[in-house]
């Protein structure tokens, strides 16, 4: 019996990621060094609440924020592996991203490009699962 229930406890959040929500209390924009091909590390994340809701299927979730409210379409699931669900999204507006659940590391992350042409990584930090 111990065994079942230690299975289920390690089996469980990948089971049971879809229709998760995610608050988070902080987050960071980073920006991608064309020359050192690294993300930058002088982030400096501030406050800012905010909550993710993915739906059951796992093929759109909400983000509310105090000002706004957007819907994101899943266009590809990528992976789920090590409690790192991995998607190819479009915004409401339009808007393309790669998004990364990080589940072990209670993080949120999206890539995108600015109206530049630049890679931007959004990195949100979680503060609650449920």
């Amino acid at each position: 019996m111990k065994k079942l229930l230690l299975l289920l406890l390690f089996v469980t959040p990948i089971i049971c990621f879809s229709q998760t929500s995610f608050s988070c209390d902080l987050l960071e924009y980073c920006d991608w060094n064309e020359v050192t091909e690294v993300w930058e590390y002088d982030c400096d994340p501030f406050e800012y609440n905010c909550l993710f809701e993915m739906n059951k299927d796992e093929t759109m979730f909400v983000h509310t924020t105090p000002t706004m409210k957007s819907t994101y379409y899943v266009k590809d699931k990528l992976s789920s592996e090590d409690n790192q669900f991995t998607y190819n999204v479009v915004s409401d507006a339009g808007n393309e991203y790669y998004y990364i659940f990080d589940v072990k590391n209670e993080e949120i992350k999206a890539i995108t490009e600015d109206e530049n042409g630049n890679s931007i990584l959004i990195r949100w930090y979680v503060k609650s699962i449920f």
